[in-house]
C-alpha cells in the first residue's frame, strides 16, 4: 500500500489523527520514532530554521520541495507537504503538487490566501475569490498521480469574513475534489464544533502546537468526539526544540559547562542511532566484504 493510500485511510476514519509538524528530516525522525503515524512540513518551521526568517510568503517552491524531499527520504510515515497558496495560479499548483508528489509527499496543504501569504495565525491576511480557489483545487486533483494523494484545501475565511463564509467556502472546496477541508485560526471550541457540524466531509484543524496561537488548545479525545478527521500541531517540534536550546546555550554562557544541563541533553549515541549509525555501518561492513 502506498503512503498516500495509507495516509488517505488513516484521515478516513475520523479519529483526530494527530500529525505534529517538521522542518527537517532529524525533527522528523523525532516525531517517527515517538509514534505518530504521519508529519507535516511545516512552512513556518522551513523558513524560521533554514532561512531564518518568517512565514510571509518568502519561502519558495523549491526551498518546500527541497524540505519534502529531504523528509520523505528519512522516514517510514506518510508525509505531508506545505502547498502554501500553490505558489501562484491554477497551472502553478498543478506544477506544486506534480513536483511534492514526485518528491515524496503524501499529501498537500493548499490554501486560499493572496499573494505574499503569512502564517494562518498572523493578523491582516486576505484571500482570493472562492472560484480561483476551486480552479486550484481543480488542478491538485488533475495533477497527482496517485488517487489517494490527499488535498488538505484550507480557507483564512474565518479571519477576513467570519466562520459562516469560511465553512460555505470549506464545503465548496469539497465539491471542487478536496479530500479534506481546514478551516484555519477558529477562535474558540465551538467554533470548531461548528465546522465539523456544519461542513459536508472531512475537516482538519490546527492546533498550532506552541502557546500563542488564535486557535486554544483542545485535547485530542475532544476532537475526536467531534468526528474531526485530522489535528496538525505545526509548530510543535520548533517551538519545543526552540526552547531546549535556549536553555542549554542560556547554561553554558552561564556556566561555562554542559554538566547542570548534561541530563537534559540527548546522549550521542542516540543522537546516532536515531539517524542511522549502525545501519550505516552495516551496510558499509556488508559492501567491503
Amino acid at each position: 500500500m502506498s503512503k498516500c493510500h495509507i495516509l488517505h485511510d488513516l484521515i478516513q476514519q475520523r479519529t483526530a489523527l494527530p500529525v505534529p509538524g517538521v522542518y527537517d528530516a532529524f525533527s522528523a525522525l523525532l516525531v517517527e520514532q515517538a509514534g505518530f503515524e504521519a508529519c507535516q512540513v511545516s512552512g513556518f518551521g522551513v523558513a524560521a530554521a533554514a532561512l531564518g526568517l518568517p512565514d510571509i510568503g518568502i519561502l519558495s517552491m523549491r526551498d518546500q520541495i527541497s524540505a519534502v524531499q529531504a523528509i520523505a527520504n528519512a522516514v517510514s510515515i506518510p508525509v505531508m507537504a506545505d502547498g502554501d497558496t500553490g505558489f501562484g495560479n491554477a497551472l502553478n499548483t498543478y506544477h506544486t503538487v506534480r513536483l511534492m508528489e514526485a518528491a515524496g509527499a503524501a499529501g498537500i496543504n493548499i490554501e486560499d490566501q493572496t499573494f505574499p501569504k503569512r502564517c494562518g495565525h498572523m493578523n491582516d491576511k486576505s484571500v482570493i475569490p472562492t472560484s480561483e480557489m476551486v480552479q486550484k483545487i481543480r488542478a491538485a486533483v488533475a495533477a497527482r498521480k496517485d488517487p489517494h494523494f490527499v488535498i488538505n484545501a484550507r480557507t483564512d475565511a474565518f479571519a477576513t469574513d467570519g466562520l459562516g463564509a469560511a465553512i460555505k467556502r470549506a464545503n465548496i472546496y469539497l465539491e471542487a475534489g478536496a479530500t479534506l477541508v481546514f478551516v484555519e485560526a477558529p477562535g474558540s471550541y465551538d467554533d470548531i464544533a461548528t465546522i465539523v457540524a456544519q461542513v459536508r466531509g472531512l475537516v482538519s484543524i490546527n492546533m498550532v502546537g506552541a502557546p500563542g496561537g488564535k486557535t486554544p488548545s483542545v485535547n485530542l479525545a475532544d476532537l475526536r468526539c467531534l468526528g474531526v478527521a485530522r489535528v496538525s500541531f505545526p509548530g510543535l517540534t520548533l517551538s519545543s526544540a526552540g526552547a531546549a536550546m535556549q536553555r542549554a546555550l542560556e547554561a553554558l554562557i552561564r556556566d561555562g559547562d554542559i554538566g547542570r544541563i548534561a541530563q537534559d541533553l540527548m546522549p550521542f549515541d542516540q543522537v546516532t542511532a536515531l539517524v542511522g549509525l549502525p545501519g550505516e555501518r552495516a551496510r558499509e561492513q556488508e559492501f567491503a566484504a
